[in-house]
C-alpha cells in the first residue's frame, strides 16, 4: 500500500500588494490503485449525462472503471477545458442525488464515495438546516458529467485502497 499526497495551495497579491498565500497538504494512507483519466463530454446525447465514474458494493461487482465504495478514499474531478460549465450529478440509484455545476478550470474534491441529500420540504424555515431531517449517511452508485454549450474536458483521479 502507499500513502497518496495531496497539495491544495492557493496565492493572490491583493490590490494593495498585500501578498495572501496558503499550502494544505494531506497524506491519505493505504492507497492500492489510482485511476486518472480525461474525458471529453458532449452535449450532443439525450438523459441525465455521462456516466465517468461508477461505484459498487463489493470487489466481485467490479467491472471495468468502477470502485468499492467503502474502499474510495480520494475523488478529483477538474474541468479542464472549454467555455461552459459541466453539471455534475451524483447519484445513488432510485434513490438521492445531488447536482454541482463545475466551472471551467474549477476542482471538485471528495473523501469518499458517501453523501447525504435531502429534500425542499425537509427544512423547518427556509435557510436552516436540521440534522434531524436527514438519514444517515449513504453511498453514492455513480458520477455522471453533462456538458452545457459547448463540449468540455473533465480530468477526474481516483484513489482507493
Amino acid at each position: 500500500m502507499a500513502n497518496l499526497t495531496v497539495t491544495v495551495k492557493e496565492e493572490i497579491l491583493l490590490p494593495n500588494n498585500n501578498f495572501q498565500s496558503t499550502n494544505n497538504i494531506s497524506i491519505i494512507e493505504g492507497v492500492n490503485q489510482v485511476v486518472r483519466r480525461i474525458d471529453t463530454i458532449a452535449t450532443t446525447f439525450s438523459g441525465s449525462g455521462v456516466e465517468i465514474l461508477k461505484f459498487v458494493d463489493s470487489e466481485p461487482q467490479q467491472v471495468a472503471g468502477s470502485f468499492v465504495k467503502q474502499d474510495t478514499k480520494y475523488i478529483r474531478i477538474t474541468h479542464i477545458s472549454g467555455s461552459h460549465p459541466v453539471k455534475l450529478y451524483i447519484q445513488k440509484t432510485n434513490e438521492e442525488s445531488v447536482l454541482f455545476e463545475l466551472e471551467p478550470k474549477k476542482t471538485f474534491m471528495l473523501g469518499n464515495a458517501e453523501f447525504n441529500a435531502s429534500q425542499a420540504g425537509d427544512y423547518v424555515d427556509d435557510g436552516y438546516v436540521d440534522e434531524t431531517y436527514y438519514s444517515s449517511f449513504i453511498n453514492f452508485d455513480t458520477i455522471k458529467a453533462k456538458a452545457s454549450g459547448s463540449n468540455a474536458q473533465l480530468e477526474y483521479f481516483v484513489a482507493s485502497s
